[in-house]
């Protein structure tokens, strides 16, 4: 049976993000529906909160032994890669129609393998990907993705709240706000909470050899 859960908030992206936290998930393991939108009402009078309700997604069951040919060359390049890292550890995989996940667990050197925002297990997933694409035919359009010890479910929600915070800031002063510099996998959360909320515009601008949201009122 899955999960559902109806949450209130000030906007549609707090009460979503305040439904993952409840329930230990990332965005892009449940369905949202928006049950009423939430509005300021006149000088404070009136106003409403949002209401969603959260269908947590079925589980994708993992199938290792069913697994394609790309999901088992990933798992066992990530194996050996990791046995020149670190002393203990565990990879489970979880295979999808589009997406192959590698979960390391039980080990004890979480921060080496994350690295600063991070930027191992991109560079993991990248070399990892290199690997088992190579001379696979089954499973080859499948995306790899690598996580630690749910770290990435944690960094995801941790950005939907900056994100909502700059949000607030700007309505509140009228000015546009420049996020922090972001990565890829986080601008993609960026957008998709600011896509949630009215009022407000962004722009991405280039930094250098970075990229940069602005979030401005509309």
């Amino acid at each position: 049976m899955s999960i559902e859960l109806e949450k209130e908030g000030k906007t549609v992206s707090e009460a979503t993000i305040s439904a993952c936290e409840e329930l230990g998930v990332a965005r892009d393991d449940i369905e949202v529906e928006v049950l009423q939108k939430g509005s300021k009402g006149v000088l404070g009078i009136g106003s409403k909160n949002a209401i969603v309700k959260v269908k947590v997604k079925a589980k994708e069951k993992a199938k290792e032994k069913g697994s394609s040919e790309k999901g088992q060359k990933a798992k066992e390049a990530l194996e050996t890669l990791l046995s020149h890292l670190v002393s203990t550890q565990n990879v489970n995989i979880v295979e999808s129609d589009r997406r192959i996940k590698l979960e390391i667990k039980e080990t004890e050197d979480k921060g080496l393998l994350i690295g600063k925002g991070g930027e191992m297990i991109r560079a993991l997933e990248y070399i990892v990907g290199k690997i088992s694409s190579r001379n696979c035919s089954d499973g080859r359009e499948k995306r790899i993705s690598i996580d630690v010890d749910g770290y990435k479910n944690r960094r995801e929600s941790g950005v939907s709240r900056k994100v909502v915070d700059a949000i607030k800031r700007v309505k509140k002063t009228n000015e546009p706000y420049t996020l922090e510099r972001l990565s890829s996998y986080e601008r993609r959360i960026a957008y998709i909470t600011i896509k949630n909320e009215s009022g407000i515009k962004y722009d991405t601008v280039i930094d250098g050899n970075h990229k940069k949201i602005i979030i401005s009122p509309s």
